[in-house]
């Protein structure tokens, strides 16, 4: 809605990724037995991100918190003033942006600082003050939109056209109205935004609970090395080519998490549950329509995605058929078989340099003006590489309307680990591009379109690398990587979408979302999306609780969409399509300007049919059928 703040929006969380056991520079990390995630202090400065940009130190933050908090009592002060003009309720929106942009860039260098280091209790309690002073705004600014909607819309439609100032906000007004019948009484939007720490409690217990407080235990590589398991490494083990690491790694991630299944799903209950209370203050029809609505998305776009993606489910089964055929898996598919190469001699390796390199020359079709400004980024200090003790797993990209971009790896050098570079390095050229064209209201962009930016830049490595490859071992490794950014970003996203919905609709039913009762349905969606090739293990049934993004109230489908989105928009601009590149950079540009929807009905994709997402699924066969092809040949040969 028009007053909420975005900044807990600010980081736009992609899948867990890959993550080195040690820096490139770590041979001092590395003692004689077990290898060692390096400390923090062991990282060259060039691999850490420019941090000190937002803030120099913690006293200079200490410093904007206190004045924050200070201008948190004056916009308070402004209730029941909107009313009386277009002067007054300019006022307040130009108090409230410049109020809500310093709040934000106070928690993202909170969020980040404690980010980089999970173990450091004091950067905790840095950003559980700032989470504690956005609360203390969504307070002190929730009686905007109820005295807002309490005018009539004409009311303000005749302010905006004495100012061309009020008239900026015309879209946001829109929305809002849209959104009326949502809206509570002022002291009612004061009691939800009090009740805001109580409702993240579930998410960032989580958080803690997995990044700092979670133990794993010690295997052997494929070499008989031994080393500390750790939930960023999850993916190096998985994608082993010795089954065993891949078995032993899963089960010692996997199996963790297990003995906590009862306390994770207490939490996850008690996300599902604030997502409730929300459908039942409001008036909301259901969960789903509760996150789907303040996006205008219309339920059509769920159900197609889910509705077309099953129907290509065989598409998935033959996949999985091929994996058992191609690693020779005589007791089927496992969970823990569905992420390695399906050859383990012809791996693209790169360093840092040569991955920033490569994504470089991936993205010149978009042009100098893209592609300029990122190198900049780079060289600014918008990332941070390596894994190393205490940091978050995963990847991210994040940042404010007065902060530079700033970007989360865990980078290990493999293939996929360039891929999520110029994943994250979408999310950032996005933000870039639409805080330096957008004024600060419409800065931000719908999550709906968050992932097209990234996914975009995604295909475009693809098709920059795939035809460069000659050797048919290695160009069997990439086309399986293919195939994996389809199957993770598509169709397990998807997979984790209906997830998401059973259990939202077992507890809007009153059912309570015990352990058992969420791996029954978690087994159950596995064993349908994979076929008859999979294997399934009983501890599968609880790979739920690794899943953060099930905190996030129907984020997961939006991977999907935009997946779907951004390949035919990359597919348009490596044909050359006239105007598709300045069609892209113009959507880059735009913001939150208009509904998500519609912006990428400019950009050339309607979101509102199947054909979309039928474009990705012909994708998916041409690589299956390239790979089934190329397969059988490498084994005859």
């Amino acid at each position: 809605m028009l007053i909420a703040t975005a900044f807990l929006a600010t980081s736009c969380a992609t899948t867990p990724k890959a993550a080195p056991t040690a820096a490139p520079q770590g041979e001092g990390a590395q003692a004689q037995g077990v290898k060692k995630v390096p400390e923090r202090s062991e990282m060259e400065a060039k691999y850490l991100w420019n941090l000190e940009s937002t803030f120099k130190n913690v006293p200079e933050w200490e410093k904007e918190y206190t004045a924050v908090d200070t201008k948190v009592n004056e916009i308070a002060k402004l209730q029941g003033t909107l009313s009386k003009g277009a002067g007054e309720l300019l006022t307040a929106l130009k108090l409230r942006d410049e109020l809500s942009q310093r709040l934000e860039r106070v928690y993202v260098y909170a969020n980040l600082l404690s980010d980089q280091d999970t173990r450091v209790g004091a950067n905790q309690s840095l950003e559980a003050r700032a989470r504690s002073l956005a609360v203390k705004y969504g307070q002190a600014t929730s009686w905007m939109e109820p005295e807002l909607t309490a005018l009539p819309y004409e009311t303000i439609d005749g302010w905006m056209k004495q100012s061309k100032d009020l008239a900026l906000y015309r879209h946001a007004f829109e929305n809002l109205f849209r959104q009326k019948q949502y809206v509570l009484p002022a002291r009612e939007e004061e009691l939800i935004a009090m009740a805001g720490e109580v409702f993240s409690t579930p998410h960032n217990t989580y958080s803690l609970f997995a990044n700092a407080d979670m133990q794993f235990p010690t295997i052997k590589d494929d070499g008989g090395q031994p080393f500390e398991l750790s939930d960023s490494v999850f993916y190096k083990c998985v994608r082993s080519p010795d089954r065993r690491v891949r078995k032993e790694g899963y089960e010692g991630i996997a199996g963790s998490y297990a003995k906590f299944r009862n306390t994770a799903a207490s939490l996850l209950y008690g996300a599902v549950q604030s997502h409730i209370f929300n459908v039942k203050a409001r008036g909301y029809e259901s969960c789903l329509n509760a996150a789907l609505h303040p996006g205008n998305i219309s339920r059509d776009v769920y159900n197609t995605l889910i509705t077309t993606v099953n129907d290509n489910l065989p598409l998935l089964h033959r996949y999985a058929s091929l994996r058992k055929k191609v690693l020779k898996l005589s007791d089927g598919v496992h969970d823990y078989d569905l992420y390695c190469p399906f050859v383990s001699k012809a791996k693209l390796a790169y360093t840092y340099e040569e991955g920033v390199q490569t994504v470089g020359a991936a993205l010149a079709p978009l042009g100098d003006e893209y592609v300029t400004p990122m190198n900049k980024g780079f060289a600014s200090r918008w990332v941070d590489v390596y894994t190393t003790k205490g940091k978050k797993s995963g990847a991210y990209s994040s940042g404010t309307f007065l902060t530079q971009p700033y970007i989360l790896l865990n980078f290990f050098g493999e293939y996929d680990d360039v891929s999520t570079l110029a994943h994250e390095m979408g999310h950032s050229m996005h933000s870039y591009f639409s805080r330096g064209t957008q004024p600060y209201v419409y800065a931000d962009y719908d999550i709906f379109c968050a992932e097209v930016a990234s996914t975009c830049n995604e295909i475009l490595l693809q098709k920059y690398i795939l035809p460069q490859i000659k050797d048919p071992q290695t160009k069997l490794y990439l086309l399986c990587e293919l195939l994996e950014s389809v199957r993770g970003t598509v169709f397990r996203q998807t997979m984790f979408s209906e997830f998401e919905q059973r259990i939202h609709e077992l507890a809007e039913k009153g059912t309570p979302l015990t352990a058992d009762t969420l791996g029954a349905a978690y087994g159950e969606i596995m064993k349908k999306y994979y076929g008859p090739d999979y294997t399934h293990d009983p501890l599968v049934d609880n790979y739920w609780i690794r899943i953060p993004h099930f905190y996030y109230n129907f984020y997961v489908y939006k991977y999907a969409t935009s997946f779907c989105a951004a390949s035919n928009i990359a597919r348009r601009i490596m044909d050359k399509e006239p105007g598709a590149v300045e069609k892209y950079l113009r959507f880059l540009k735009s913001g939150s300007s208009k509904y998500a929807i519609e912006l990428l009905r400019d950009a050339g994709v309607d979101m509102t049919t199947p054909a979309y997402i039928q474009d990705a699924m012909k994708n998916f066969k041409e690589l299956l059928d390239q790979t089934e092809e190329l397969a059988a040949q490498v084994n005859r040969s």
